[in-house]
């Protein structure tokens, strides 16, 4: 009688525990051990078979091959990232794993070593480093170019003149949705800037396009248009968020 009214109890601690650290039978000495401690993702179930499909249980009697990943299964829970009219390749090509470690520090989104999630952050090779897994590094490397990136006027490397500074330069996030966007380039519709939203108003044209944010004056820029240095900034006039 006694242990009917104690199992509940003891199946009870076992589903928290499993939520808090990774499942006990796949994390031992021989297996796994990298993941002692570590929390897991939160998911349907509070273990490895939450994202895990261990096909004929072939993987715990011995078999190398790493068990099967269940299809779809980050945007089971996370449809939101699908909303957007514009995704980001990574989220298209439902590779989430690309940008976010399912093992690594809630905390950090699940996102690994260089990458800041602040929107203004001084440049430096390592801060880009996650973007740069796909990305070209000429892209931030060039004040002049005329193939490292589409964003420039002329001849003038715009997302060097944004990003690359010693100084608050502009991090990705700040103009760009990381999942998705519904305007083209992953442009966002409106930046943060402290307690306020800024408009980007950005439209694409053929050759470049244009940007009416509040941190400066409506520009355009063309790749064709011969170079000239776009005018400093002025200060930011937005809505603040309520």
């Amino acid at each position: 009688m006694k242990v009917v009214k104690i199992l509940p109890i003891i199946l009870a601690a076992l589903l928290l525990a499993g939520h808090s650290v990774a499942r006990a039978a796949c994390v031992t000495a021989d297996c796994h051990a990298g993941l002692a401690g570590k929390s897991i993702h939160p998911g349907e179930t509070p273990d490895c078979g939450a994202c895990h499909i261990d096909t004929e249980d072939k993987h715990a009697k011995g078999d190398k091959a790493p068990p099967a990943l269940k299809g779809g299964m980050c945007a089971s829970c996370h449809d939101d990232v699908l909303k957007y009219q514009y995704l980001h390749s990574p989220v298209t090509a439902k590779n989430c794993h690309l940008c976010h470690n399912p093992h690594g520090d809630l905390e950090r989104k699940l996102l690994p070593a260089g990458y800041s999630d602040q929107l203004f952050i001084n440049y430096d090779k390592e801060s880009y480093k996650l973007c740069f897994s796909c990305h070209k590094r000429d892209l931030l490397m060039f004040p002049d170019t005329s193939y490292s990136t589409e964003f420039r006027n002329g001849m003038v490397n715009l997302h060097y003149l944004h990003v690359n500074k010693t100084n608050r330069g502009r991090s990705c996030k700040l103009c760009h949705g990381m999942h998705g966007a519904d305007q083209p380039k992953l442009m966002a519709d409106r930046v943060s800037f402290g307690n306020w939203r800024m408009p980007v108003g950005f439209a694409k044209t053929e050759t470049g396009g244009s940007c009416a944010p509040g941190c400066h004056e409506p520009r355009l820029y063309d790749r064709k248009a011969k170079s000239a240095p776009p005018p400093p900034p002025r200060a930011p006039a937005a809505e603040k968020t309520k």
